[in-house]
């Protein structure tokens, strides 16, 4: 369903610094109804590859492939979840939800359906005449998991979508996420810097090096579906996790060798200014 081929992604030079190389070299293959998760230091370019699958940007090189045509802009078989909610403010719940219904001009007694299939699937339901700011972050987040999936695109892009939540919420969000993943089986590529919530969650969990960017590690998770969480106590959890920290760990050391490189040379400029 996605095919990442030989991408590079290099930003323009800010002031006197040089070009960014954020993406360099990456080839990525997700199937049909996979879940795969990317992991990888800050700045490594996860969220970079995610915008360019969803067509927010154009790669420098290479190219990239979703249902087998290049994209080149944004379209309405991905959908993209925000690690904040991006919930419009003038519309209450259910217009939110809905919200993409009515764009593929959806109305009547099939909008009311299913607007209350995904307020109940949700958790939501005496929720929907509510204002989003009237709701906790982890139900404005449920919202935004909904939007994006009523319309049953074949591609959802998930950029840290619980980051930002309790610890309790991300579980309950994540459980909300996988009884939705299983009932539509969409192909998802989901961001993510927990690698417990990666094994969790997905089929592969795929590491990146620190910038520029590329493949360090592709592993396909060796725990059957259903998982239940007290899976992450088993010595089988525990091994898996410590394979993906044995790639994880030096990237991300290597990342804050170039932030603190980065920070002393900003320093420099701004002293000679």
């Amino acid at each position: 369903m996605i095919e990442v081929q030989g991408v590079r992604m290099e930003f323009p030079a800010q002031g006197r610094h040089t070009p960014v190389v954020a993406l360099a070299g990456v080839d990525l293959r997700v199937e049909e109804g996979e879940f795969v998760c990317l992991v990888g230091p800050s700045g490594c370019g996860k969220s970079t590859l995610l915008h360019l699958v969803a067509g927010f940007e154009s790669p420098t090189s290479g190219h990239i492939l979703v249902g087998g045509s290049e994209v080149c802009a944004p379209g309405s078989d991905r959908a993209v979840v925000f690690q904040q909610s991006a919930l419009y403010p003038w519309l209450n719940v259910r217009e939110n939800i809905g919200f993409g219904l009515r764009i593929h001009g959806i109305r009547g007694a099939e909008f009311d359906r299913r607007v209350e299939q995904y307020l109940g699937i949700m958790g939501l339901t005496g929720f929907d005449r509510h204002a989003p700011y009237h709701l906790s972050g982890g139900m404005r987040q449920r919202v935004a998991i909904a939007r994006a999936l009523i319309t049953e695109p074949e591609t959802v892009l998930m950029d840290e979508p619980f980051g930002a939540l309790d610890a309790q919420t991300r579980n309950d969000m994540q459980r909300f996420l996988l009884r939705l993943w299983k009932m539509l089986r969409p192909t998802v590529l989901f961001v993510t810097h927990d690698v417990e919530e990666a094994i969790l969650l997905g089929d592969r969990v795929v590491i990146m090096t620190a910038r520029p960017g590329r493949i360090a590690l592709d592993l396909r998770v060796p725990f059957a579906r259903p998982r239940e969480w007290d899976l992450v106590l088993s010595p089988e959890f525990v091994e898996v996790k410590r394979q993906l920290l044995g790639v994880l760990q030096p990237q991300l050391e290597s990342a804050q060798s170039v932030e603190a490189f980065l920070a002393e040379r900003s320093q420099e400029d701004a002293g000679e200014e």
